[in-house]
């Protein structure tokens, strides 16, 4: 992975850890809600990694024509395979900078799945326009 790559990855990376703050207390007041509510498929899987793309779901959501559908899949593979590498990479460079207690609250974010609190981000965001 080149530099400007690896850096992106990182920055996708940490915004969705600055999300985590406010995303778990909304995730946990409205996970049942959002469950009933959601209308659109799911951009950010649930059953993924924070902040992976959903394959399968997302080209609905952008109305890909067949030609794009597997161009775009092949490029979202690779993004997923960066963002999962990124947090790995990203958790064990932190680990020995952090006590056992700082490092448990890190990999938390990682754990909790934000997605849901992402898709729900996405629909609002749409809902308003």
């Amino acid at each position: 992975m080149n530099m400007t790559r690896a850096a992106a990855v990182w920055g996708v990376v940490l915004a969705f850890a600055t999300l985590t703050g406010a995303g778990v207390l909304v995730a946990q007041s409205q996970a049942p809600k959002q469950q009933a509510e959601q209308k659109t498929p799911e951009v950010f899987c649930d059953g993924l990694s924070t902040g992976q793309i959903c394959v399968s779901n997302a080209p609905k959501v952008l109305k890909l024509d067949d030609a794009q559908k597997q161009r775009w899949a092949e490029v979202a593979r690779q993004y997923n395979k960066g963002v999962d590498a990124a947090t790995k990479q990203f958790l064990e460079q932190s680990k020995p900078i952090l006590s056992p207690e700082q490092f448990a609250t890190m990999q938390k974010w990682f754990e909790m799945g934000l997605n849901p609190v992402l898709n729900q981000m996405l629909a609002t965001h749409s809902s308003t326009k």
